[in-house]
C-alpha cells in the first residue's frame, strides 16, 4: 500500500518538475532592476496564511523549511509543492499599468532519517527573481532627434537545498542548510534611432551566471510556558552566512534593423569569472501553541544589503532590510470526527518591511517599504494531508517618496503530503 501512495507522489513531483520549466516568470516589476531583484521567501503556503511566520512555529503535519531545526517535527515523509499567482498594479507620474503572471513557487520533501531525532529534507525553489521593461525617450546630444530607450530584465538565480535538523533533547533542537544557488540574470539595454527610413537598434545583452554554495544554521527551543501548563512556549533563531558567490558574466552587442534578428554581433566578455557578494541575515522567532488549537508568533529578519556587490564589485542602490511579522492560526477542533469544518486550520497574518531598495527622489534616497495583511486556511485531504491556500494584499513604495508605487494581490496554493515510508515489515 505504501509503495502505492509512494509511486503517486513521486508522480506528482515529475509533474510538477516538468511544469516548473514550462512555467513563466514572476509578476513584472520596476523595483526588481536592482541587484538580483525580489528576494523570494521560504515562506510554503501554510505559512504565508500567517504573513509568513514560521522561523519558531514548527509543526508536524506541514514541512517546515524556514528553519532547518524544527525539522524533526516532521516525523511523517512529507512532500509539499505550491504555486503562487499574483496581480501588480504600478503607478507613477501619472500613469498608471497592470501585470498579472503566476509561477511553480516550490517543491520540497523530507523524511525522518530517524524519527523523533533527525530529520532530512530536500527542496527546489527561486531564490530571486528578475522581470522588469522600461522604456523611456531621450535628446541626442547635439540633435533635436528623439532616442527611443529600452532596458529589460529576466531570469533570477534558483536554489537547490538540503537541510537537516536534530533534536538535541525534547527542549533543543539544532539544523544546518546547504544551499546550491544556479542559474542567470540577462539584462537588455537598447537605443533605437531613425536613418534613411529604417529604424537602427544596437542592443547590449548583459547576463551573470552563478554557480555556488550558501549555508544557512539555525536553532530552536520548546517548552511550557510560564503562563499554563498547556501552552507551549516556542523561540527559533537562524543565521545565513555571508557568501562571496563564484559567477560568469557575457556582455554582447548586436545591431537589428525594423526589430528583426541581429544583422551583426560582437562579444565583448566572454564569460569572465568574478563573485556576487550575497551578505549574511539573521532571523528571530517566537510563538506561543496550545498543541493543534492554536498559535499566535511574530517573527523579525533582517540583512545587510548595504553589503551587496555585483558583479563589478560596486553596491547598488541597497540598503539593509528589516521584516517584523505577525500572526496567528486558530482549528476548531482538530480532532473531530463529526464535522470537517472544525478540522480546517484558519490563519490571519501580516509584515512591515524596510526592503533593501534606495530610491534617488529629486536628490533624496528612500528606502522602499513594504506592507502587507495575509489570511489563509488549510483543507484537510485524508488522515494527514492537506490543501493549503493563503491571499495577500500589500502596498509597495509611495509615489511622493519613491516615485512609484506597487498596489499588488497574491494568492498562494500548496498541496501537502504526509505518510509512513520505510516501515519494517513484520511476519506473524
Amino acid at each position: 500500500m505504501y509503495q502505492n501512495r509512494a509511486g503517486r507522489i513521486l508522480a506528482v513531483v515529475l509533474i510538477c518538475v516538468a511544469g516548473n520549466a514550462a512555467m513563466g516568470q514572476a509578476t513584472r516589476s520596476p523595483f526588481t532592476a536592482t541587484g538580483i531583484g525580489d528576494i523570494v521567501e521560504l515562506a510554503q503556503a501554510h505559512n504565508q496564511g500567517n504573513g509568513g511566520l514560521g522561523i519558531s512555529n514548527g509543526n508536524y503535519w506541514n514541512l517546515n523549511n524556514m528553519n532547518p531545526a524544527l525539522l524533526p517535527y516532521n516525523s511523517l515523509t512529507v512532500f509539499s509543492a505550491g504555486f503562487v499567482g499574483a496581480q501588480r498594479t504600478v503607478a507613477g507620474e501619472g500613469l498608471e499599468e497592470q501585470y498579472t503572471a503566476g509561477n511553480l513557487n516550490y517543491l520540497v520533501t523530507a523524511f525522518p532519517v530517524k524519527k523523533g531525532f533527525w530529520t532530512t529534507s530536500l527542496g527546489l525553489m527561486p531564490y530571486s527573481n528578475v522581470n522588469y521593461d522600461f522604456t523611456y525617450t531621450s535628446q541626442v546630444t547635439g540633435s533635436t532627434d528623439l532616442v527611443e530607450i529600452r532596458e529589460r530584465g529576466s531570469g533570477g538565480f534558483n536554489q537547490f537545498y538540503w537541510s537537516n535538523g536534530v533534536a538535541i533533547n525534547k527542549y533543543l533542537f539544532v539544523g544546518l542548510k546547504a544551499t546550491y544557488l544556479f542559474s542567470s540574470i540577462e539584462k537588455k539595454f537598447s537605443n533605437t534611432i531613425q536613418d534613411v527610413g529604417n529604424v537602427f537598434t544596437p542592443v547590449v545583452t548583459d547576463r551573470v551566471s552563478v554557480s555556488d554554495f550558501l549555508f544557512t544554521g539555525g536553532v530552536a527551543f520548546n517548552a511550557d510556558s510560564i503562563f499554563n501548563s498547556k501552552t507551549k512556549f516556542k523561540a527559533g533563531l537562524t543565521y545565513d552566512l555571508g557568501t562571496d558567490v563564484n559567477a560568469k558574466k557575457y556582455q554582447s552587442f548586436d545591431r537589428t534593423v525594423n526589430n528583426g534578428p541581429p544583422i551583426a554581433t560582437d562579444t565583448l566578455i566572454d564569460n569572465q569569472s568574478g563573485i556576487v557578494r550575497i551578505p549574511q541575515a539573521i532571523g528571530v522567532g517566537f510563538s506561543f501553541n496550545r498543541g493543534l488549537r492554536w498559535m499566535i508568533g511574530m517573527d523579525i529578519k533582517m540583512q545587510k544589503w548595504s553589503e551587496y556587490r555585483r558583479f563589478d564589485g560596486t553596491s547598488g542602490a541597497f540598503d539593509d532590510s528589516f521584516k517584523v511579522t505577525l500572526g496567528g492560526e486558530w482549528t476548531p477542533d482538530p480532532s473531530s470526527v463529526t464535522s470537517y469544518f472544525k478540522r480546517i486550520t484558519y490563519r490571519i497574518g501580516g509584515s512591515y518591511e524596510n526592503t533593501p531598495y534606495l530610491v534617488d527622489n529629486e536628490g533624496e534616497m528612500n528606502q522602499v517599504k513594504d506592507f502587507g495583511i495575509n489570511f489563509g486556511w488549510s483543507l484537510p485531504a485524508g488522515r494527514f494531508s492537506s490543501f493549503d491556500m493563503a491571499f495577500r494584499y500589500g502596498k509597495r513604495g509611495s509615489i511622493d517618496k519613491t516615485i512609484l508605487e506597487e498596489n499588488y494581490y497574491k494568492v498562494y496554493l500548496g498541496i501537502t503530503f504526509n505518510d509512513q515510508w520505510f516501515i519494517k515489515r513484520k511476519y506473524d
